[in-house]
């Protein structure tokens, strides 16, 4: 399977320890998710963190809102 985004980019891993780091489960960031408004399955977060699933900016903004930090923080490398 190709990635769907690249690796340098690290928004997947960027994304896994904001996660991480709050000690959620990848169902409890996916229940985070939906609590906002954006319908992400647990399995769809798992593929986003690996890299084979690119991130909509719609999802974006909502990663952004669920986890409390800035644009900047989120794409930082």
């Amino acid at each position: 399977m190709k990635r769907a985004t690249p690796k340098d980019r690290h928004i997947g891993q960027k994304i896994a320890e904001f996660r991480t780091g709050r000690g959620w489960s990848q169902s409890e960031l996916a229940a985070q998710m939906q609590l906002h408004g954006c319908d992400l399955t647990t399995d769809m977060i798992g593929k986003i963190e690996i890299g084979y699933r690119a991130v909509s900016v719609y999802e974006i903004d909502k990663f952004v809102e669920v986890f409390g930090v800035s644009y900047d923080e989120l794409f930082a490398k």
